[in-house]
């Protein structure tokens, strides 16, 4: 038998919750790097107004579709590596890492440029005021350049996962966080002098606006796309586990089994994101119907519910990652094990969250504007999500642990009669038809949130994802 490397982590820590525990604080912490650089768009660009707030607001689901599609290649390839590896076939892993770096490459490009050409038309199709498109297109023309990079960087990412690297990934973006908010300083402000401790400072800068957030954005991905590949490419990330260069054109040499078992495993990934997104688009809608105050208040309260969720994908993190070496090394017990502790100290996180977001909600919404209407409806949209939170650990985190045991349809389902045949139904039935406001249209997120967390654990804890 092969000599078991460093990647194999079923047995990381001396019991399985401290294994589950070593896995998630890196990912948990790089969650945190990936909201503050949200955050920092969105507080950066809040400064200039309520109408530079919803430009950035209302591309958001083109956004999440794009991410959703890039997240379902990486969960196409990254499982591969983790069944691989609890299966201690390191040649198969290492076959998956080179076809990853071309077909990532090749991915993001079709996504960057299918954006860059629709650019001009999708902010008006989601329904963005007159004042608001020009901006929203200038942001979004910019933007799309990241998706190419983001494509890498998340699919190389994932795969240091599934090999139990948390702290690669982490260190990656918290170096692009820290740069993001020097660039933004940068791009988004002109030049001006400020007043500090009774000094004159200059501040050198470029005065791009929103389109200059979105600039910050696309190098601060690239830099991170580098280092996480840098590291599989360096060979310390196991035996036999490097990326090793066999020429350019030898990255585009497709390899008929790996994408076959990629395109099974991640196009219901697709499928669930492309769900979740045109949701999101039809919600956006909803309300944008309700004019630029409620547009701005719904994508600031969902920038600060993001800090809730922050847990909740670190361990899930974890459990996908568990999951998938357990079931690969044909471990049942030890899979539903590994899964049902991570869901339960997710499920006891999210709970203190939704406290602190139900205790802190306009001081949350604060950070982002200084609109006292927008910073009134904020709060009482982030009061109305907070009792959420339980129901979405469970929700995220057993969708990641069902992905990782390679049943990466259940979560397709859930999440499609959740969005539609609750979300996206009751907000148009409380918004047409009743004619309530917006905090109705997040009592509508909430009941499908539940309704996901709940069937979400039903399907884990019956093992069916469990196949000899």
């Amino acid at each position: 038998m092969a000599q078991q490397p460093s990647a194999n982590v079923l047995q990381l820590g001396k019991t399985p919750t401290t294994t589950v525990l070593k896995l998630s604080w890196p990912a948990i912490l790089e969650q945190i790097a990936f909201t503050v650089l949200n955050f920092s768009d969105t507080a950066m660009v809040g400064v200039l107004g309520a109408t530079s707030t919803a430009a950035v607001g209302i591309v958001s689901p083109i956004l999440w579709l794009t991410n959703g599609l890039i997240a379902a290649l990486s969960v196409g390839l990254s499982v591969q590596v983790a069944h691989a590896i609890g299966a201690e076939d390191y040649q198969h892993s290492q076959r998956v890492i080179r076809q990853s770096m071309g077909f990532s490459l090749l991915f993001g490009a079709i996504l960057s440029l299918l954006c860059l050409v629709l650019t001009p038309v999708l902010p008006t199709l989601l329904g963005a005021e007159p004042e608001v498109a020009p901006l929203a297109r200038s942001y979004l023309w910019v933007v799309s350049f990241s998706m190419l990079f983001n494509s890498v960087e998340v699919v190389f990412a994932a795969i240091l996962r599934c090999m139990g690297n948390t702290r690669a990934p982490m260190f990656a973006n918290m170096t692009a966080i820290l740069l993001n908010v020097v660039l933004n300083f940068l791009f988004i402000y002109p030049s001006r002098t400020v007043l500090w401790m009774g000094r004159e400072f200059f501040i050198p800068g470029c005065g791009f606006g929103v389109a200059g957030a979105a600039l910050g954005t696309v190098i601060s991905i690239a830099i991170a796309g580098v280092l996480v590949v840098g590291t599989i490419a360096s060979g310390r990330v196991g035996e036999g586990l490097a990326l090793r260069w066999e020429g350019f054109w030898a990255l585009f040499r497709l390899d008929g089994d790996i994408l076959m078992r990629c395109a099974h495993l991640g196009v219901p990934v697709a499928l669930e994101r492309a769900t979740m997104a045109l949701g999101q688009i039809v919600y956006i809608r909803i309300v944008a119907s309700m004019g630029t105050v409620a547009v701005a208040a719904h994508h600031l309260a969902n920038q600060a519910e993001s800090l809730s969720y922050l847990p909740a994908f670190g361990f899930s993190i974890a459990a996908t990652t568990l999951v998938g070496q357990a079931v690969g090394a044909r471990l049942k017990d030890e899979a539903k094990n590994f899964g049902r502790i991570a869901a339960n100290m997710g499920l006891i996180c999210m709970t203190f969250t939704g406290l602190l977001l139900f205790t802190l909600s306009a001081p949350l919404i604060s950070l982002f504007t200084r609109d006292t209407e927008v910073i009134a409806l904020g709060s009482r949209l982030l009061k109305i999500v907070a009792f959420a939170q339980p129901p979405q650990a469970l929700a995220i985190i057993y969708a990641g642990a069902m992905r990782g045991a390679g049943d990466s349809r259940w979560p397709f389902y859930i999440n499609l009669v959740g969005v539609w045949g609750i979300r996206v139904l009751f907000a148009s039935i409380f918004t047409f038809a009743m004619g309530l406001g917006l905090e109705w249209v997040w009592v509508a997120m909430l009941m499908d949130i539940c309704f996901r967390g709940v069937v979400c654990r039903r399907r884990f804890v019956s093992q069916r994802w469990f196949h000899e």
